[in-house]
């Protein structure tokens, strides 16, 4: 993990009972929606992007992103429960296909759940994986696997905030790694993390790297958002 804050040492063992019951009580179940600014950086296929973003996210149903370059919108995107739309608005085409696609893609062990716990920064838990926990670089680990993936589980002591989250496939030999950092008080949800650090790699894609740095952030405040597709733009796959 790396992160210029000092987080609370773990020096005792927690039970992973204890450590589950944590994450579960900070999943942030009150909020609904989220609308965020957002720097982003990009880096992967040999080439790397800095960028402005619009995010906003409903509860179990959406997650709409716009990306802007020098003040000019490069991509939008809309991820559901079930499907993923991307428009290219430079080359003018768009992709579209089920969230499978993407979580094949990114090394995804989970589809929405998980994206929408990326958005939260909340831990996705693997229903009926057995996890063991112990201590890890001063932090609370919590660590299983089962037929699918091997899960990884980093935890602050204190305030058992979720630092780090990783997912491993090793007979694809897929991974992806999340961090959350720069924990601030965020007006109707408490101390949020602004920072989210995404790192995967999958033999098709080769490694991803992602940063998200939200700025104005809002909860619970509806939004509306856009998402069509122009008559004349080329679907690619």
């Amino acid at each position: 993990m790396r992160s210029s804050e000092v987080p609370s040492l773990a020096t005792k063992v927690r039970s992973s009972d204890f450590l589950v019951k944590q994450l579960q009580q900070s999943e942030l179940k009150e909020l609904e929606s989220l609308s965020a600014k957002a720097r982003i950086y990009v880096e992967g296929n040999g080439s790397s992007i800095e960028a402005n973003a619009n995010l906003i996210w409903i509860r179990d149903s959406v997650v709409w992103l716009t990306v802007k370059k020098l003040g000019i919108e490069a991509f939008r995107a809309l991820v559901t429960r079930d499907s993923v739309f991307v428009l290219d608005r430079l080359a003018r085409t768009y992709t579209a296909g089920d969230i499978e696609s993407l979580q094949h893609r990114y090394s995804l062990p989970e589809g929405f759940p998980l994206l929408q716990g990326l958005v939260l920064a909340s831990a996705w838990l693997e229903p009926g994986m057995q996890l063991q926990s112990g201590i890890k670089d001063s932090l609370h680990r919590l660590s299983g696997n089962n037929n699918r993936f091997s899960a990884d589980y980093r935890i602050e002591e204190r305030s058992f905030f979720l630092r780090q989250e990783t997912f491993m496939q090793q007979r694809d030999a897929r991974i992806l790694n999340l961090e959350f950092e720069q924990f601030k008080k965020l007006p109707g949800a408490g101390m949020f993390p602004y920072l989210r650090r995404i790192e995967a790699y999958s033999p098709e894609s080769g490694n991803m790297r992602l940063d998200i740095e939200f700025t104005d952030v809002e909860v619970n405040v509806p939004k509306s958002y856009r998402f069509e597709i122009p008559t004349h733009y080329q679907r690619t796959e």
